[in-house]
């Protein structure tokens, strides 16, 4: 383990030109990382028939085992994924809900999953129903009020973010899951910003279906998330495409379904016709690399710095925060006094060189700050200076 981690920019790729806060969107590779999924590339391509019909399994298998005691779960009750949205979407095309029930979430979700959500309902005349959380949230138990307002004796299932995307506001799930429970209901949590900016353990949360993302805040290859769905509900998910892991239990196919694993589940979801695995098979390294580094102490230092960037832009904006501080980690959104979030995204990369998202909701403005261990005070300062700036410049408020 390295005990100097105050500044890991020198093991990123990162362009050393632009101040990148902006990890929260589609993470950032460590070079370390980034070499290991091009040498399972290069294993691949040097014998693409013998990888595909008779190795990658067993290194799934090892990867997943990986993930598995990382965040907690049986190996073989996690499957991988290219991306969260993708993850979700197999769940949403798995569960049963019945014409008018429905389906309790909040008006905070990503909206690719809220596009899905709405489809979904539409077609199998259901309602997702999203709670109005009013902000700014002033605690836990206002919280719970606003999300639970909305249950009724027709909701089935809760599905939430762990941490949010656009407002990037860590929610109480422990308590959501445990009274989900309770009250008879599934949940199905979205967690993609969670695996690496919080521990995470699935045993003791036991939600019935988790998402998480690896290459936002575990720093592996792009294009690598997983699902997880408890041991009971297994059966019951099925592929969108049927290719050669599944009808292991018919016996038309007991002799010709490939790649059999012990784990039915396995069979049906990890071959899903021919793609490049090399962005799974490296997630053992990128844990390798946090670990290799201190990884709570990164998640500490990145998270005061979070709580301090903010306090100064809101300061100087004198705008109240949409929280308190401990419903942040390593991701705020501040809301900013800029007509036009387009607008104020190209102020900040073309003059400043300054890469964040930006947002625009019900007439305000706002941007999300991303800390990573590659991140220091002097990218702080730098932002905070360049808003003082841009405030300053009356064309632009």
């Amino acid at each position: 383990m390295i005990n100097d981690t105050s500044n890991l920019k020198e093991h990123f790729i990162l362009n050393p030109n632009i101040t990148f806060l902006n990890h929260g969107s589609y993470g950032a590779c460590p070079i370390s990382v980034f070499e290991e999924n091009q040498k399972w590339q290069r294993k691949m391509e040097r014998d693409p028939v013998k990888f595909m019909h008779e190795d990658v399994y067993g290194f799934l298998e090892k990867s997943r085992e990986r993930l598995g005691n990382y965040i907690n779960c049986d190996k073989d009750s996690i499957i991988y994924f290219p991306n969260p949205t993708h993850a979700v979407a197999s769940v949403i095309d798995n569960i049963k809900v019945k014409k008018n029930d429905e389906v309790l979430s909040t008006n905070l979700e990503y909206g690719s999953c809220d596009r899905m959500w709405f489809y979904h309902s539409k077609i199998h005349e259901y309602k997702y129903v999203q709670s109005n959380i009013q902000m700014p949230i002033l605690d836990k138990e206002s919280f719970l009020k606003d999300f639970w307002s909305s249950l009724s004796k027709k909701t089935k299932f809760v599905f939430i973010s762990h941490i949010t995307s656009g407002t990037a506001i860590l929610l109480p799930i422990r308590e959501i899951i445990e009274e989900s429970k309770r009250l008879g209901l599934y949940t199905i949590i979205d967690g993609a910003h969670a695996p690496g900016q919080i521990p995470l353990d699935i045993i003791e949360l036991d939600p019935d279906y988790y998402i998480g993302a690896c290459h936002k805040w575990m720093c592996a290859p792009k294009g690598s998330s997983f699902l997880y769905v408890r041991k009971e509900l297994q059966d019951n998910m099925e592929p969108y495409l049927k290719s050669w892991g599944w009808g292991s239990e018919f016996d038309e196919f007991k002799n010709t379904t490939q790649h059999k694993s012990k784990s039915h589940f396995q069979n049906k979801f990890q071959w899903q016709g021919t793609r490049d695995m090399s962005a799974f098979l490296t997630v053992p390294k990128a844990i390798e690399f946090q670990e290799n580094y201190n990884w709570n102490d990164v998640i500490r230092r990145c998270k005061n710095l979070i709580v301090d960037t903010r306090n100064e832009i809101t300061t100087l904006t004198g705008i109240p925060k949409i929280c308190p501080d401990d419903f942040l980690i390593q991701m705020t959104t501040i809301v900013f006094p800029f007509i036009g979030h387009l607008e104020l995204k190209q102020v900040l990369y073309n003059d400043y060189q300054i890469e964040i998202p930006t947002y625009y909701k019900d007439g305000i403005t706002a941007f999300r700050i991303s800390i990573q261990g590659y991140n220091t005070t002097n990218d702080a300062d730098y932002l905070v200076k360049s808003l003082h700036a841009i405030m300053n410049n009356k064309n632009g408020i």
